[in-house]
């Protein structure tokens, strides 16, 4: 498949963004008549329009960020080609590629319609089809016209506006307050290297780092930005970004053991109603405590923080991020939550089906301002190919809509001579004889 690719350019994080794509035009079909010497009549020989391309997202896991969104939401792929004469086809036009990072999840902003949760490496979801070619007057050629002067025109291209949500994939989620040492843990658990300094809110953006135990074994953790008490409720930054841990499958709460206000065991709690409030599902996930920053503390003060822990059934690790003490124990025992806990599910794909109706069935409806409408799926196909400055159509349009009654049916809720009429998305004038294009 020939593709156009968009690839993404930062590395600053944007997780939600509404993008507007659409698909290629069909070519129009062409109307020609072989002319070649000593050949005498030459039939019509008016080849077919192209496909218009496709709007195509992939997912990769070379990109972390949407951020390539903040500058271009537009995006459209290739319109088909016209047909010519000698029969020729014309070229079908490119589908557009667009990549975005592995945990992306695409709606519909109309239908509220999940088209696809995009986890897996190299994922594929096809969200405007390119409109199809017309087709030439040689496909209309019959034994009773064998000269037809009519072809079709393009199929038009679909167009629709995408949310695109990113939610970061990761074995493991760190949550815990502002300057509670997630960021360090993290560049000390892998080759990570998140920005760190001694103030809140470091972390704007989720960052996500690859961590192996003795057996070489894969874990990947993910450093979410400090909650703040009402997160839940949308205060601060931590709202924004609880999302991305709806991935893990671990949880692991890390509390600074030299705070005081909240102390380590308070701070835990905190971020255990955060969760609660945000989602149950959320936080009914396994856990890990890590108690950090016992390196400030004398040993008195963190064996009360240990006791504590324990007499309300939790076994906290107790660690230094930033003497690398206990790192070890943090990913062996993570790893074994990983290995045990279940699979995340994905985001519940939606879809709107709809009763497939035969070529000739369409709907009389009423709009808003009282005209009458009608349409079908074959109706607005023959509406949309035709071209309305050739009077060999027009005429041909006409044929097909009084055969399968959509005068008659118009009539029959209303309509009269003269009065405008909405047909596959065109406004008519009904006449005595004919309906006519305003």
């Amino acid at each position: 498949m020939r593709s156009i690719s968009i690839r993404d350019s930062a590395d600053r994080i944007l997780d939600e963004v509404i993008v507007r794509v659409t698909s290629g035009h069909g070519g129009n079909g062409a109307m020609s008549f072989r002319r070649e010497k000593y050949v005498e009549k030459g039939g019509p020989d008016g080849g077919e329009g192209g496909r218009g391309g496709d709007v195509i997202f992939v997912s990769t896991g070379r990109y972390s960020s949407l951020q390539f969104f903040a500058k271009k939401r537009t995006f459209r792929a290739q319109a088909g080609e016209p047909g010519a004469g000698r029969n020729k086809h014309g070229s079908d036009g490119l589908d557009i590629t667009i990549l975005v990072p592995l945990g992306t999840v695409l709606t519909d902003i109309v239908s509220e319609e999940v088209l696809a949760d995009l986890v897996d490496e190299g994922e594929t979801v096809t969200v405007a089809h390119g409109g199809s070619g017309g087709r030439g007057n040689a496909s209309f050629a019959t034994s009773v016209d064998r000269a037809p002067r009519y072809c079709e025109q393009g199929i038009p291209a679909e167009e629709r506006r995408i949310r695109l949500r990113l939610k970061v994939l990761g074995d493991v989620g760190i949550v815990g307050f502002p300057n509670a040492g997630k960021s360090t843990l993290l560049s000390k658990l892998s080759a990570a290297h998140p920005k760190i300094a001694d103030y809140p809110f470091t972390t704007l953006s989720p960052n996500l780092g690859v961590a192996f135990s003795p057996n070489s074994e894969r874990i990947t953790f993910a450093d979410i930005p400090g909650l703040v008490e009402g997160a839940a409720e949308g205060r601060g930054l931590g709202n924004k970004f609880l999302a991305h841990i709806e991935r893990s499958r671990v949880l692991l709460f890390l509390v600074d053991g030299s705070s005081s206000d909240p102390d380590p065991v308070q701070a835990y709690h905190l971020l255990c109603r955060e969760l609660e409030q945000y989602s149950e599902q959320l936080a009914g996930k396994p856990r890990l405590i890590v108690v950090n920053k016992i390196d400030l503390i004398s040993a008195q003060k963190r064996t009360g923080i240990r006791t504590r822990f324990v007499h309300q059934g939790i076994e906290p690790l107790m660690i230094s991020a930033l003497e690398n003490r206990g790192i070890d124990a943090v990913i062996e025992r993570g790893l074994a939550l990983v290995q045990s806990a279940p699979v995340p599910p994905r985001e519940q794909v939606t879809r709107i089906y709809k009763l497939k109706l035969s070529d000739e069935t369409f709907e009389i409806s009423r709009l808003p301002d009282g005209m009458l409408s009608a349409s079908g799926r074959y109706l607005d196909r023959i509406i949309h190919t035709t071209d309305f400055e050739k009077p060999f159509q027009v005429t041909l349009l006409d044929q097909r809509m009084r055969k399968i009654g959509v005068e008659k049916a118009l009539r029959k809720k209303g309509a009269r001579d003269g009065q405008s009429v909405m047909i596959g998305g065109h406004v008519f004038t009904l006449g005595e004889e004919t309906t006519t294009k305003r």
